[in-house]
C-alpha cells in the first residue's frame, strides 16, 4: 500500500523536473509554480515515509517515548487552538470544552499531541466545510480521563467503523484526500495504547462520529 501511495508524489515531481530540465528558458511564473507543485508533493512524501517509520517503531516498541507530567486541559485547550490558527481550517466550526478542573496527568506530549491531532484533522477533512467538531474533556469514574472528538458530519456505517482502526483502511463513504497515509488512525490508537489507554469510535451515518480516548490516571497509568 505504502510502495503504492509513494507513487503518486512521485509522479509530478519527476514531472514538473523534466520540465524544467527540458526547458530552461521557462518564464519565471512558471518556474514557480512548478516549484511549489514540486515542494507540496515533497512534503506529502516525507508524511508518507514518517507516518510508515513511526507506525512500525510503535509495533516494535521502538518509538521514542518521554513520558511527562502536563497541565491536561490547558495542554488539549493549545492543542486545539492551534488547529483553529492553521490556515487550511481557518473557516471550520471547531469548539473546545471543558467542565474538568485543572489536572495534571503524565503522557508523552509530543506522541499524544499527534493521536489527537489526527482525530481532529479526520473529522475536518472528511467531512463537509459546515461540520462542527467538537472537543472535550472529562472526567470517568475519578480514576480516568477522557477525550471525546465530535462532529455532527456524515457518520459511518457499522462495518466501517469495525475497519477504522486498521491500516491503510479508507472508509466507502469519505473522500481521503491523496495527501492522506491511511495510517493516521492506526497511529493514533498505538499511541493511545502506549500511554495505558484505550480509543473507540460511535458513529451513524447522517448524524455524525465520536471518538474517545481514555486514559488511567494515578497508578494504573503506564501500568
Amino acid at each position: 500500500n505504502i510502495t503504492h501511495d509513494l507513487k503518486t508524489p512521485l509522479s509530478p515531481i519527476k514531472g514538473y523536473a523534466e520540465l524544467l530540465v527540458e526547458h530552461p528558458e521557462t518564464e519565471i511564473q512558471n518556474v514557480q509554480e512548478y516549484g511549489s507543485i514540486i515542494l507540496k508533493n515533497i512534503s506529502h512524501t516525507e508524511k508518507l515515509i514518517n507516518d510508515l517509520k513511526l507506525t512500525y517503531q510503535l509495533d516494535s516498541g521502538a518509538a521514542p517515548f518521554h513520558p511527562k507530567e502536563v497541565r491536561f486541559t490547558r495542554y488539549i485547550k493549545e492543542l486545539v487552538i492551534d488547529i483553529v490558527n492553521d490556515p487550511a481550517f481557518a473557516d471550520r466550526d471547531i469548539r473546545f470544552e471543558s467542565a474538568v478542573p485543572e489536572l495534571n496527568i503524565t503522557i508523552d506530549p509530543d506522541l499524544f499531541r499527534r493521536a489527537v491531532q489526527n482525530l481532529i484533522i479526520n473529522a475536518l477533512v472528511h467531512n463537509p466545510l459546515d461540520t462542527q467538531v467538537t472537543i472535550s474533556i472529562m472526567l470517568e469514574r475519578k480514576n480516568r480521563v477522557c477525550v471525546f472528538v465530535r462532529d455532527n458530519g456524515i457518520g459511518m456505517s457499522e462495518a466501517e467503523q469495525s475497519e477504522l482502526f486498521s491500516r491503510y483502511y479508507r472508509g466507502t463513504n469519505t473522500k481521503e484526500k491523496s495527501e492522506g497515509s491511511g495510517l493516521g488512525l492506526a497511529i493514533a490508537k498505538q499511541i493511545v495504547i502506549l500511554h495505558g489507554g484505550d480509543i473507540s469510535v460511535k458513529s451513524k451515518p447522517s448524524y455524525g462520529t465520536e471518538f474517545a480516548i481514555i486514559i488511567p490516571l494515578g497508578s494504573e497509568q503506564l501500568a
